[in-house]
């Protein structure tokens, strides 16, 4: 008997199976997780800002129907009384009733005045803002007043009530 090549003998080499991807790492879980509790804080977030803004894109949208107003039908005496009674009820979403109800003539523009934040340069104490909408046929420059009303209701802060 010859002896056989030994190297013959032996059998190919075997590779593992390849590691599958399926079930993830338990860091990967953990990664998930916080990915999922982030967007949900992100989308909790969103949601709660925009039910916050919801006076100021109500304040926005009936500023700009009393302009509408004012630019068909040409009666300043409405539109200033309309965005009188708008940023008022606006004020008292983002500040205290017994703060703001009362206010009136020049006490109310140095109220909107101070709740900026970036003043402009000039405001509705410079505008006499509060005597007009309380007088009948004054003359103003609905145009900036009307501005000037949509700026306030987009700049200011307030506290939530």
């Amino acid at each position: 008997m010859t002896p056989a090549d030994p190297l013959a003998q032996l059998r190919d080499i075997h590779l593992p199976e390849p590691v599958s991807a399926w079930p993830p790492g338990p860091g990967w879980w953990v990664l998930a997780g916080l990915l999922v509790l982030t967007l949900l804080a992100l989308a909790f977030w969103l949601w709660r800002r925009h039910q916050q803004n919801a006076w100021r894109r109500s304040a926005h949208t009936a500023l700009s129907q009393a302009h509408s107003n004012w630019q068909e039908n040409g009666d300043p005496d409405g539109y200033l009384q309309h965005a009188n009674v708008i940023l008022k009820r606006a004020a008292l979403v983002r500040f205290p009733r017994e703060d703001v109800a009362s206010l009136s003539c020049e006490r109310w523009d140095a109220f909107l005045d101070r709740q900026w934040r970036q003043p402009p340069a000039a405001g509705f104490s410079e505008l006499g803002f509060g005597l007009l909408a309380y007088n009948p046929g004054a003359s103003a420059d609905i145009d900036q007043v009307h501005r000037l009303c949509q700026r306030w209701v987009s700049q200011v802060e307030g506290v939530p009530c």
